[in-house]
């Protein structure tokens, strides 16, 4: 007797089949990267976008060094007109920042297209974070993680830009997804696994040392335990050996900048310009070596009087206003409903859930030893993506409680639409505030560059109110080859650089009145 062949689907039901299918596969880790991606390029608004924080232009400078396949270059013929923030300028121009993120990054700068490489971390992040939520989880909480992490308003003001938490929270989760994979398999393919969780933790040891030692503790301990209870001696061995051989890139940096292999350009960095600015809750008396023009010492005062401040409140309730901004930023506006859900998600999560979770927390409690202002966020990029899966874990268990059957296809529909419609007003919100921030330098850059005489070099004059964290003064890293030197104008001691420079033209340019002025020798 022929069986009989099997009853079709409805048509919602088909539906519904094919979509849960397509989120299972590979095309949705695909479109979860390059979504991601456009996202931050829309904030961003351009392939060739010039820095804005004095921290950017660090790295932006120390990328294209280390493009030039140079860990630093001489120093400027008078550094004093040459001063920015986190840069070395004599005896030796450098940035003081670990060389992780900047050789990250430099990929891009050496083919010219220096927002390449920060939007394929971006890429990754995103990938990365739907792969684990799915693995942990479940197709649709996978793609409502992704939905609230993309669209929080810190993760994509802060992917638009050169900062080195894009480099560590890729490390991150790709350690996480590593350790997974190690822990899952055998044999040969177990030991690569440990070598991939080795070098992504080395390697976010020599962009953010502070966070990925954070990191390193939790996933220490679950590696250890797997190694004494399995025996996989070997696999430690080999994690060690690997990064070890990351680490060993930070001596090499230091003697390439400061010519010493135990002495760090950030270590020199410190006692030159900031010697207050240490992990702890004492305040250094010491005072800083190197003198500041005006306008940056305003900005150094900024930072001590901080420091200062921090140093004097309990511990306990720095801690707790970062995290309530890190929570209201991932909740805010049209997410503020899915805080009961993260209070939910609290409840459901797995033990690798509650791992992500405590390295989140332990990363908050730690730079709770680190002066800055509660609305910097920038510092915990890194746990965006966690509380946006908690979030999603806690909405999953709600719809199990409150409609137990399948969502209709057409409400399935009606939501993607929703949040399609909702992560647009996002990413319009994100870039209409970074346009703002970034209007004074990309102006001012766009200026420079149509100067009619070249090579030049540009005084600035910065006017009395001003915005202490954004940067003017700031320079390519190969300044022998750069078409313009932007420097501190010095009133009579400008003459002194005119004469050491003759081969170029000079401009003063005035902050006040936006205008450029052609100086006469």
């Amino acid at each position: 007797m022929r069986a009989k062949p099997p009853m079709p689907l409805p048509r919602a039901d088909a539906i519904a089949t094919r979509a849960h299918g397509w989120l299972d596969g590979r095309w949705a880790v695909s479109a979860a990267a390059v979504l991601s991606a456009l996202s931050v390029l829309a904030v961003w608004g351009s392939l060739f976008p010039v820095p804005v924080m004095h921290d950017e232009w660090a790295y932006w400078m120390q990328a294209d060094q280390y493009a030039h396949l140079r860990w630093s270059v001489p120093a400027p013929v008078i550094p004093e007109f040459f001063e920015q923030f986190y840069v070395l300028v004599s005896p030796v121009y450098a940035a003081k920042y670990p060389p992780g993120h900047a050789l990250t990054i430099s990929a891009g700068f050496a083919l010219g297209i220096p927002a390449l490489v920060p939007l394929l971390l971006t890429a990754a992040t995103g990938s990365l974070l739907f792969t684990l939520a799915r693995r942990l989880a479940s197709a649709p909480v996978a793609a409502l993680t992704w939905i609230l992490w993309i669209g929080t308003f810190g993760n994509l003001r802060f992917r638009a830009s050169y900062f080195s938490e894009l480099t560590t929270s890729t490390c991150w989760l790709l350690a996480w997804w590593s350790l997974l994979q190690w822990r899952s398999t055998e044999g040969v393919r177990r030991s690569r696994w440990m070598l991939v969780l080795a070098a992504t933790v080395g390697w976010g040891a020599i962009t953010r040392p502070a966070t990925m030692f954070v990191f390193a503790i939790p996933v220490g301990v679950v590696v250890l335990r797997d190694v004494l209870s399995r025996q996989r001696w070997r696999d430690l061995a080999l994690g060690m050996a690997t990064g070890m051989v990351a680490l060993a890139v930070l001596p090499v940096w230091s003697h390439g900048v400061t010519g010493s292999w135990s002495e760090t350009p950030l270590a020199r960095y410190t006692r030159q310009y900031l010697p207050f600015d240490t992990p702890g809750m004492k305040v250094s008396t010491v005072a800083a070596e190197r003198e500041l023009p005006p306008e940056m010492e305003r900005t150094r005062t900024f930072l001590r009087d901080l420091k200062e401040d921090q140093a004097s409140a309990p511990v306990f309730r720095t801690v707790a206003e970062r995290g309530a901004m890190v929570l209201r930023d991932a909740f805010g506006e049209w997410r503020f409903p899915f805080t009961v859900a993260f209070l939910l998600g609290l409840a459901s999560l797995s033990a690798a859930g509650w791992l992500a979770l405590g390295t989140s927390v332990l990363l908050l409690l730690a730079y709770g030893m680190q002066a800055h202002t509660a609305d910097w966020i920038v510092y915990y990029l890194e746990t965006l993506p966690v509380v946006a899966f908690v979030a999603a874990v806690g909405t999953a268990r709600l719809f199990a409680r409150l409609a137990p059957r399948a969502v209709d296809v057409r409400v399935a529909v009606l939501l993607a639409v929703i949040a399609a419609l909702l992560l647009g007003r996002d990413v319009m919100n994100a870039r209409e505030t970074l346009d703002r921030i970034a209007a004074t330098p990309r102006r001012f850059r766009a200026a420079v560059a149509m100067l009619p005489r070249a090579p030049n070099i540009v005084f600035v004059r910065y006017a009395d109110r001003r915005s202490m964290h954004i940067a003017l003064v700031a320079n390519d890293g190969i300044l022998s080859a750069a078409r313009s030197w932007i420097v501190h104008d010095r009133d009579g001691d400008n003459g002194q650089l005119l004469q050491l420079s003759p081969a170029r033209a000079a401009y003063l340019f005035d902050e006040a009145s936006g205008e450029f002025r052609e100086m006469r020798r």
